[in-house]
């Protein structure tokens, strides 16, 4: 009988933890304005746009509650193609530039944006539209890709 006792306290005492375990934590997420009490939760966005005829502005914003880091392996932050209408790759940033050989990292924290301007080169490439395509470079984790049309007149 009083091991039945001592299982009953001990399921009892387990059963509370639980309980009380449970929405202990504060999330901190914004408020929905148009909803009220909804919480959201944000992300970490991309985006491309042109700011003048061959120049671009790559943007990566942080929308979530953390810090998001991005550890580098040089002083390479971003990359970026452009890809012809049958989709072959004619240019890469990266096989024609050099980069400092230093660890590094950016931290973006909440709410913040990082901004990179981006100067498409001629390169001899045939008049026509082209796919821009940039990238992040960190040594691991997403790197946010963003992608708009470039023409060649």
């Amino acid at each position: 009988m009083k091991r039945k006792a001592a299982i009953g306290w001990l399921m009892a005492i387990m059963a509370a933890l639980m309980l009380a375990a449970c929405g202990t934590e504060s999330d901190n997420l914004p408020e929905d304005p148009e909803s009220g009490d909804e919480i959201i939760e944000g992300e970490v966005t991309s985006t491309i746009e042109e700011t003048d005829n061959g120049t671009y502005r790559y943007s990566v914003k942080n929308d979530t509650q953390e810090a998001v880091t991005f550890n580098f392996t040089s002083g390479q932050r971003y990359d970026f193609t452009l890809t012809d209408e049958q989709g072959n790759e004619v240019f890469r940033m990266s096989s024609v530039s050099m980069y400092t050989q230093a660890l590094g990292e950016e931290i973006l924290r909440q709410g913040e944006e990082l901004q990179y301007e981006i100067q498409v080169p001629e390169a001899n490439l045939e008049p026509g539209t082209y796919t821009l395509e940039v990238w992040m470079t960190p040594t691991e984790g997403t790197n946010y890709p963003a992608e708009i049309e470039h023409t060649i007149e």
